[in-house]
């Protein structure tokens, strides 16, 4: 949801800019635009995650050991962490499409 956020940001800011409806030649500025700033949203969103929820430590009553659990966060079983670059390369490879 953040990164459609972020995509629609970056395209309304492009036609801010350039007028709209976009011409052609701006059209793939305004879509790397966004999808770098979904991937910066997203990127500030999974830092977020991170940095309120910490590890856990849970002791198994049979052996005493310790388990240190942490928690995971995906999308399409892609961690979360990874998905910025996905979204910044679907930029780059949106701003080379003609």
């Amino acid at each position: 949801m953040f990164s459609f956020i972020g995509y629609a940001l970056g395209k309304v800011g492009a036609e801010q800019i350039w007028g709209a409806p976009l011409a052609p030649h701006y059209r793939q500025g305004a879509e790397l635009a966004g999808m770098l700033l979904a991937a910066a949203i997203v990127y500030g969103l999974h830092r977020l995650i991170e940095a309120r929820q910490a590890p856990r430590a849970f002791v198994d009553k049979a052996t005493g050991e310790e388990i240190i659990v942490k928690p995971r966060h995906d999308l399409f079983f892609i961690p979360l962490k990874i998905w910025p670059y996905i979204l910044a390369l679907l930029g780059i490879w949106f701003f080379f499409q003609k």
